[in-house]
């Protein structure tokens, strides 16, 4: 079926990120054990209610600082938890235009608004996108498949029109199961190569660019 629109993840696809340094130094400002802290921070019902904007990143703080025994005011928080961003993309931007140039481009993202204000600042590559449905505003995340309604609805497409990439495997079984072509990232080569299969052909970019051969 031919490819129409294409959704992309955000975090290990496009934009890599490290949580660990971070984590290390809210252990080291936390009155708690490290083990006791990463237990309230690694709380997925926490997570999830911050990540669907159910709660804000005060909130998010707040909550760690009475549960977590967390010693650090917001500011300082929210500076060391959006610095988990490394500043190498993993997809060229060269490969990024060409595509923007031929297609609706579409990010779907599990995100909150202190992470995509960082990331806005720093890399223009979101500006590649046409459209960007993050979780904390849409009120739902992957592999959940309101998100990818939201995507389907605005990319106005039928979802066997659709290619989409992500890291995770249960993203992608959840893409499927809506009928969405999806391809798991683990490299640029990689996601060139599903993109050929699915008719999209992008050999000259390749020939043209050497890093878009890197695996």
């Amino acid at each position: 079926m031919k490819v129409e629109a294409l959704l992309f993840d955000l975090g290990k696809v496009i934009i890599d990120f490290d949580l660990r340094p971070m984590l290390g130094i809210l252990c080291q400002h936390s009155c708690r054990p490290a083990s006791e802290f990463e237990t309230v921070f690694r709380n997925v019902d926490l997570l999830r209610s911050y990540e669907t904007g159910r709660i804000t990143t005060a909130q998010f703080h707040e909550h760690l600082c009475s549960n977590g025994g967390l010693q650090m005011d917001f500011k300082s928080f929210r500076k060391i938890w959006s610095d988990v961003f490394i500043p190498e993309i993993l997809i060229s931007e060269d490969l990024l235009k060409e595509l923007n140039s031929r297609y609706p481009m579409i990010l779907v993202s599990n995100t909150n608004e202190a992470h995509i204000g960082f990331i806005a600042e720093r890399y223009p590559v979101l500006d590649y996108f046409h459209h960007k449905i993050y979780s904390f505003e849409v009120g739902s995340m992957k592999p959940d498949p309101e998100i990818f309604q939201h995507a389907i609805a605005v990319a106005g497409k039928n979802p066997e029109r659709l290619f989409f990439t992500d890291d995770r495997p249960e993203n992608i079984v959840a893409a499927r199961n809506l009928g969405i072509q999806a391809h798991q990232f683990e490299s640029e080569a990689g996601l060139i190569s599903a993109l050929n299969d699915a008719g999209i052909e992008l050999g000259d970019i390749v020939q043209r660019d050497p890093l878009l051969r890197r695996s």
